[in-house]
C-alpha cells in the first residue's frame, strides 16, 4: 500500500501536512484561546436538569457571552445537573444560590495523603449520570485489587458499612477530619486490621485494600469528598494536587509494620473474609443534558486476541420496528445470535451505528448488556441531523445493549463477528484514495468508481477502515457508498463546510462506487486493513483520556497510555479509539498517532466550530502509548472499544 497524506480539517479550511490546500474563497480562522474566569465569585447558580447555557442566560438576565466569560468557557461546554456556575454582575434570577467560592486555584479541602497505592490512575467523572436517577458524587480510583488504601487526613474512622446482597459501596469506611470535613471510601476489599469505628487514624496510615463489593464491575476505589460535613463537591482536583498513582512504596505506619496480606483478612465486625460480589444488574441510563460525559467503567481482565468474520450487513436492531425512535436513556437490547453468518457464541461484534431525526443533541453507546451503560460515546450526533459510525461491542448471552442520550431513531447493523477463523486489524498510516478537490467535484446522480488497486486492498483482506470527508457541499443531502453494481448503503449528509465520519466497509473485486444527491466534494482515507494476524478484541467501553479537566489539546503532543489499561492487553499494539472532538470558537483536526512518529502517521478526526463529532478510529501504538496534536485548540475525550 502507498503512502498518502493525511486530511487536517479546520473550521474554515482544509490542510494538508505538507501542502496546503485551502477551501476556496475561505480564509483560515485564527486560533481562540478560552476565556480567563475570574479569581472570585459572589453568586452562584446550581445546574439543574434539562439546563443549557441558553436557559440559564434567560433564567438570570445576563447575556451568553458575560456567562462564557464568568465560567472561562464556551458554548460547547457541557453543563451537569448539580454543577456550579458563577454568576456575572447584574444577575437578577431569584434562584441563585448566594454562596462565595474560593479563589481560583484554592480547594475547599487539602488532603494530607493520596487514598490509594499506586499504581493507578483516575478521571473527572464528577456528576455522570447513574442508575436509578443517581448521579456520580466521587472520583474512582482505578487500581489493583489488594492494593493499600490510605486515610487522607488525620481523623476518626466514624461509619463502616460491609457488603451484603444489594448494597452499592459494598465495605466502605467514612474518615472525619478534624474539621468536621468528611472522606467516602467505596468498593473495598477488606479493612486493615484492629481498626473499629471511633478509631484515630493518621495521614497515610492503611485502613482497608482495593476491591470490587458492592456495586462494582471491576476493581477500584470509589472516593468522596464532603468539606465541613456537607454536600459532595468535585474530588477530583483535590485528588489530582497530591497525585500519587506512581508512588507504588507504602508510608511508614503507625504501628511499624505493614499489615497482612487482604485475603487474610476479614472486616471488622464479621466472622469471615469478604466475598466477591455478584455480577451487576444492567443499569439503565439516566438524564444528562451533555453529549458527552465521563465513565466509571473499572479495570477488567485484557481479553485474548480474537480473528473477524465479515458477513453482509445484517440489521439487528431498528428502532422503527417499535415505535419509530428510542426514548431517550432507555436501555435497548439487541439480539445479535442468530443472524445469518453470526457465529453461534461469538463473544464479539463489529456494528454499524445510524442516527437520525434527533430531538436534541446527543450521543450514542453500545454495550455488555451484563456491564450496565458506561456513560461513554461512541457515535455524537445533533439535534434533527444525522450521524454515522462504527464500534465494536462484547458480546454475553446472545446480546449486546445500545443506549441513546436524546429521543433519536437508530439502526443497528453488525458488520462482522469475532470468530474461530477470520482476519486481525492492521492500522495504517492514512493512505488518500480519493480527493475530488484535484480530480472533479461529485455532482448530482453522477457516481465515483474508486478500484481495488487505488484502495490497496492486500491480499486476504476482508475490509477496510476509512474516514470520509465532506467540503462544502451545495447542501444537505444523501451520500451513497458500497460496492459497484449492487445496492449502496445510504446516509445523511448535513450541509456544514467540513464534517466527517468514520466507516469500516467490506471489499470485493469490483472495488467501491459514490455518489450524493447534491454537489459537494468528497476525501477519502484508508485507515485500517481487516487483514493479517493483529488479533483485536473487544473492550469493555473505557475512558482514557478527557482534555477537558486539563486545559485541552493544541499543537503540543499529548501522550495518552492504552497499553494496560481495563481489559486492554499490556502488550497490545493496536487499539480501537472512539475519539470524540468538542470544538470551541473556531474548528479543528485532531490527529491521532504512534508517539514515536509523528501526525503524518496517524489519523484524523475534524469538526467546525461549535460541534462534537465521534469517530471510531483505528490506531497503531508507540510503546503502549497514542499521541494527540490539534490545529487549533479543542478538547479531545478518547474511549477504547477494542485492542490487540
Amino acid at each position: 500500500m502507498s503512502r498518502g497524506r493525511i486530511v487536517a480539517l479546520s473550521s474554515m479550511s482544509l490542510l494538508l501536512p505538507a501542502c496546503p490546500a485551502a477551501v476556496p474563497g475561505a480564509t483560515p480562522a485564527p486560533a481562540a484561546a478560552p476565556a480567563a474566569a475570574p479569581t472570585t465569585c459572589t453568586t452562584m447558580y446550581t445546574v439543574v436538569s434539562g439546563d443549557s447555557w441558553f436557559a440559564i442566560s434567560k433564567k438570570t438576565g445576563v447575556s451568553q457571552s458575560s456567562l462564557y466569560s464568568a465560567n472561562g468557557t464556551t458554548a460547547s461546554s457541557p453543563l451537569f445537573p448539580g454543577m456550579q456556575l458563577c454568576l456575572p454582575a447584574g444577575a437578577t434570577v431569584t434562584t441563585v444560590t448566594g454562596t462565595t467560592a474560593p479563589p481560583a486555584g484554592q480547594l475547599p479541602v487539602n488532603l494530607a495523603a493520596f487514598p490509594t497505592q499506586g499504581p493507578c490512575w483516575f478521571i473527572d467523572s464528577w456528576q455522570a449520570p447513574r442508575g436509578g436517577g443517581r448521579l456520580h458524587e466521587g472520583v474512582d480510583i482505578m487500581a489493583k485489587a489488594g492494593q493499600y488504601v490510605y486515610a487522607v487526613q488525620d481523623g476518626t474512622l466514624s461509619k463502616q458499612t460491609l457488603d451484603r446482597a444489594g448494597s452499592l459501596s459494598g465495605n466502605a469506611w467514612w474518615l472525619t477530619g478534624t474539621d468536621g470535613s468528611y472522606f467516602f471510601y467505596a468498593h473495598l476489599s477488606a479493612f486493615a486490621p484492629d481498626l473499629k469505628v471511633g478509631s484515630k487514624v493518621v495521614a497515610g496510615q492503611i485502613i482497608g485494600y482495593v476491591g470490587r463489593t458492592g456495586n462494582a464491575s471491576g476493581a477500584h476505589l470509589h472516593f468522596e469528598v464532603h468539606p465541613r460535613g456537607g454536600a459532595a463537591v468535585n474530588p477530583t482536583p483535590i485528588v489530582r494536587a497530591v497525585d500519587g498513582c506512581r508512588n507504588t512504596t507504602p508510608p511508614p505506619q503507625p504501628s511499624g509494620t505493614l499489615p497482612p496480606t487482604p485475603n487474610t483478612v476479614a472486616p471488622a465486625g464479621s466472622g469471615t473474609a469478604t466475598t466477591a460480589p455478584a455480577t451487576p444488574a444492567p443499569v439503565p441510563g439516566t438524564t444528562a443534558p451533555t453529549p458527552v460525559v465521563p465513565t466509571n467503567t473499572a479495570p477488567t481482565p485484557p481479553a485474548p486476541g480474537a480473528a473477524w468474520q465479515f458477513i453482509s450487513p445484517k440489521t439487528a436492531y431498528d428502532s422503527s420496528w417499535n415505535g419509530g425512535s428510542m426514548a431517550p436513556f432507555s436501555r435497548q437490547i439487541v439480539k445479535v445470535s442468530g443472524l445469518a453468518g453470526v457465529p453461534s457464541g461469538t463473544a464479539g461484534v463489529l456494528v454499524r451505528l445510524t442516527v437520525s431525526g434527533a430531538s436534541s443533541s446527543g450521543y450514542l453507546v453500545t454495550y455488555s448488556c451484563e456491564t450496565g451503560a458506561p456513560v461513554v460515546s461512541q457515535l455524537s450526533f445533533r439535534e434533527g441531523g444525522g450521524a454515522v459510525g462504527t464500534s465494536m461491542v462484547r458480546v454475553v448471552k446472545g446480546q449486546i445493549c445500545v443506549m441513546s442520550s436524546a429521543v433519536a431513531k437508530v439502526k443497528v447493523e453488525v458488520l462482522a463477528a469475532q470468530s474461530a477463523s477470520g482476519v486481525g486489524l492492521q492500522a495504517v498510516t492514512a493512505t488518500r484514495v480519493l480527493d475530488t478537490r484535484s480530480t472533479a467535484r461529485l455532482t448530482p446522480g453522477s457516481q465515483i468508481q474508486i478500484a481495488n488497486s487505488l484502495l490497496g486492498v492486500p491480499a486476504g483482506a476482508q475490509a477496510l477502515s476509512v474516514a470520509v470527508t465532506f467540503v462544502n457541499p451545495d447542501a444537505a443531502g444523501i451520500f451513497s457508498m458500497g460496492f459497484c453494481g449492487q445496492g449502496l448503503w445510504t446516509t445523511a449528509l448535513n450541509a456544514d463546510p467540513v464534517s466527517s465520519f468514520a466507516m469500516t466497509m467490506r471489499v470485493n473485486p469490483s472495488g467501491w462506487c459514490i455518489t450524493s444527491s447534491v454537489a459537494t466534494d468528497v476525501i477519502i482515507d484508508v485507515t485500517g486493513v481487516w487483514a493479517g494476524a493483529t488479533k483485536v478484541s473487544t473492550v469493555d467501553p473505557l475512558r482514557i483520556f478527557d482534555s477537558r479537566s486539563s486545559g485541552g489539546v493544541s499543537q503540543t503532543d499529548a501522550p495518552v497510555q492504552v497499553a494496560g489499561l481495563g481489559g486492554v492487553p499490556a502488550g497490545a499494539s493496536t487499539a480501537l479509539l472512539a475519539i470524540t472532538l468538542v470544538t470551541g470558537s473556531v474548528g479543528t483536526s485532531v490527529f491521532a498517532y504512534p508517539c514515536a512518529e509523528g501526525p503524518i502517521s496517524g489519523t484524523v478526526v475534524a469538526a467546525v466550530a461549535n460541534r462534537v463529532s465521534t469517530a471510531v478510529v483505528p490506531v497503531r501504538l508507540s510503546g503502549g502509548q497514542v499521541c494527540f496534536r490539534s490545529i487549533n485548540p479543542a478538547d479531545v475525550i478518547v474511549d477504547v472499544v477494542g485492542a490487540g
